[in-house]
C-alpha cells in the first residue's frame, strides 16, 4: 500500500518540484478546489518549482486562461504542458518521421469544441473518413456523447487503416459530478476495431520528459500529483517519478469516498498496473 497522508505538508520538503494534474486535482470542471488552491499558493511561496500537466487537447494558453479564471496565479508555475500543445508542436510542425509521413488530409474529430490542437492551415481538413489520410481525435464534439455515437466513423477509419493521433489519452472525466467520455475512450475503441493510434499525453513518457526539462530537475526531486491511476500514476511510474494519488477524483466511486481506500485501492492498482508513492483523499496542506 502507498503511504497515506493526512496532510500534504508532511512531504512538501522532500521535493523541489511538483507536477500537478488539472481536472480532478485542481478543479472539477467548474470551480477550483479551495484546499488545492491554497496548497499550490503555499508551495509557490516557499520557492518550489511548480508545473501544470494536463491531458487537455487544448494548447497551454487556453488552459492558462482557465486556471487564472478560477483563481490560480500563473506566476506560481514554471510552465503548463498539455497533450494538445504537444500535438500542435510535434504533429503540426511535422517534427519527427511519423508525423512527416502523415498525409495532407485530416479528419478532425472534436474540431468545433477543441479548435487549436493543430495550427491553422497545417493540414487540409475533410469531413469524411473516405476522404482522409489520417484522423486527429481531440474528443467528442458534444460533452454528452457516448462511445456508440462514433461507431460509424471509427469503423470506416479502421477499415481504411487510417492512422489516428489521439490528443487526449483520458477515457473520461467527471464534470461537476457527471462522467463524460474523452478522446481516450474513442481511441481505445478504434484500437479494438483494428486501428493504429499514436497517443500524446499521460501516461506516455514523452510528455513527462518534457515536464522534467521545463522544471530543470532530476526525476528523483519531483512529485506528480493527480487523481488517475491510468494516466497520472502510471506515467509517473514509467518515468521514475514519485507520485501522490488523490482519491476524490476519477476513482472516488471505486474508493467509497476515499474514507477507507484499503479494500479497493490494491485492486485498482493491480487493475491499472500503477502504484502511487502516496495516497490522500484530497490536495490539502
Amino acid at each position: 500500500m502507498p503511504t497515506t497522508l493526512s496532510a500534504f505538508s508532511g512531504i512538501a520538503e522532500r521535493y523541489d518540484g511538483f507536477i500537478f494534474d488539472v481536472w480532478g486535482t485542481l478543479y472539477d470542471g467548474g470551480s477550483a478546489f479551495p484546499d488545492a488552491l491554497a496548497t499550490v499558493e503555499r508551495l509557490a511561496g516557499e520557492g518550489k518549482k511548480l508545473l501544470v500537466l494536463s491531458n487537455s487537447p487544448r494548447v497551454p494558453d487556453v488552459v492558462a486562461e482557465r486556471l487564472t479564471g478560477i483563481g490560480f496565479d500563473l506566476s506560481w508555475f514554471s510552465g503548463i504542458v498539455t497533450s494538445g500543445g504537444m500535438v500542435a508542436d510535434i504533429v503540426g510542425g511535422r517534427r519527427d518521421e511519423a508525423t512527416r509521413a502523415l498525409g495532407e488530409r485530416v479528419l478532425w474529430l472534436g474540431r468545433g469544441r477543441f479548435p487549436d490542437a493543430l495550427p491553422e492551415g497545417a493540414f487540409a481538413e475533410v469531413e469524411d473518413a473516405a476522404e482522409a489520410d489520417w484522423i486527429l481525435n481531440a474528443g467528442p464534439e458534444n460533452p454528452d456523447s457516448q462511445i456508440e455515437d462514433f461507431e460509424g466513423v471509427l469503423t470506416a477509419g479502421a477499415e481504411r487503416d487510417l492512422p489516428m493521433v489521439c490528443a487526449n489519452p483520458d477515457k473520461s472525466v467527471f464534470h461537476r459530478g457527471a462522467r463524460q467520455i474523452c478522446a481516450g475512450a474513442m481511441a481505445e475503441r478504434y484500437e479494438a476495431l483494428g486501428g493504429q493510434v499514436r497517443y500524446f499525453g499521460k501516461p506516455f513518457p514523452e510528455i513527462f520528459d518534457r515536464c522534467l526539462e521545463r522544471l530543470a530537475l532530476p526525476a528523483g526531486r519531483v512529485l506528480v500529483v493527480g487523481d488517475n491511476l491510468e494516466t497520472d500514476i502510471l506515467g509517473s511510474n514509467r518515468s521514475g517519478i514519485d507520485s501522490l494519488l488523490l482519491g476524490g477524483g476519477i476513482h472516488a466511486g471505486d474508493l467509497g469516498g476515499a474514507a477507507d481506500p484499503a479494500p479497493r485501492l490494491d485492486e485498482l492498482m493491480a487493475e491499472h498496473g500503477a502504484r502511487p508513492t502516496y495516497f490522500a483523499g484530497s490536495l490539502a496542506w
